[in-house]
């Protein structure tokens, strides 16, 4: 046998394997594509949005998968004896441990605490979230150390990215926070953070 293929096989193949991928998501019922939601979203260790999820499915409409994430997480989220919630961040929907059994989990994955994001590096972090688009200048203005080292590990983590130029002299880049801030801090989008009155009340 050859490696050759001919010029009819591979679409023939291709062919072949969408539909047998199709057959099975077409005779779905409401409850059943549910359940196969819930299973992907399980399966996932990031959050999906309803137009990937619907293509998972065999591209049915988003509309309607969205409409069944939204009762998926009324169920979800009302079953008191469930270890997990099913919340909407950074565009999509993810499976979260309650906050009560992270002590647990972290024992398991062997995360220490000392793992956790620094006090220096939380504040260059919040001035760039409140801020962005804000350049590194701008932060160490408001801060009044140097923010280089913070800068790296951010973006390390890929918590910030660069997100163009200012047009002030010299052209420095612009910075802003990414889907990875989002969802590391639970948030659907930018508009769920605490405004600064909220945060004064909190100090």
């Amino acid at each position: 046998m050859t490696e050759e293929n001919t010029g009819q096989d591979v679409p023939e193949m291709e062919e072949a394997e969408l539909e047998l991928e199709m057959e099975p998501v077409e005779m779905l019922s409401r409850e059943e594509t549910r359940q196969a939601l819930y299973a992907m979203l399980f399966s996932s260790d990031r959050p999906m949005s309803a137009a990937r999820l619907a293509e998972a499915l065999g591209d049915i409409d988003a509309d309607i998968v969205a409409t069944l994430l939204a009762e998926l997480a009324r169920q979800v989220n009302a079953a008191e004896h469930t270890p997990y919630v099913l919340k909407e961040i950074a565009g999509g929907y993810q499976l979260l441990t309650k906050p009560q059994y992270a002590p647990f989990i972290r024992r398991l994955l062997r995360v220490k605490k000392s793992n956790r994001m620094s006090k220096s590096l939380l504040e260059t972090l919040a001035i760039i979230a409140y801020k962005q688009p804000v350049t590194r200048a701008e932060v160490e203005a408001i801060r009044g150390v140097s923010v280089s080292y913070a800068f790296d590990q951010l973006q390390e983590k890929r918590l910030v990215k660069v997100a163009g130029v200012s047009d002030l002299p010299g052209r420095p880049k612009l910075y802003r926070t990414t889907d990875e801030f989002l969802v590391t801090f639970g948030l659907r989008s930018l508009k769920e953070l605490p405004s600064l009155d909220e945060l004064r009340v909190h100090d």
